[in-house]
C-alpha cells in the first residue's frame, strides 16, 4: 500500500504534463532528456512542464540524479 497522494490524470489540463505523467507511470523512471525526446516535444515546453510537475510535487528526482520518477499515484 502506497502512502503517496493519488491524482486523477483527467484533472491535469496541460497536455504535456499529462503525457509526462503517463510516460513515467509506464517506465517508472526516466532521464530528463529522454522524456523530452520520447514525447517529441520542444526542449522549452518539456523543461517548463517537468519543472511545473516537480513544483507541484507530482514528480521528483531519484537521489539527486538526473532520473525522474512519479511522486504520486495516478488513477
Amino acid at each position: 500500500m502506497s502512502n503517496k497522494k493519488t491524482i486523477d490524470i483527467q484533472n491535469i489540463t496541460n497536455p504535456f504534463e499529462k503525457d509526462i505523467l503517463k510516460l513515467l507511470e509506464e517506465k517508472e523512471k526516466c532521464v530528463y532528456g529522454d522524456i523530452i525526446k520520447e514525447l517529441r516535444i520542444s526542449a522549452r515546453k518539456g523543461q517548463e512542464s517537468i519543472y511545473s510537475l516537480i513544483n507541484k510535487g507530482f514528480v521528483k528526482h531519484i537521489d539527486k540524479s538526473s532520473y525522474l520518477k512519479l511522486n504520486v499515484d495516478i488513477k
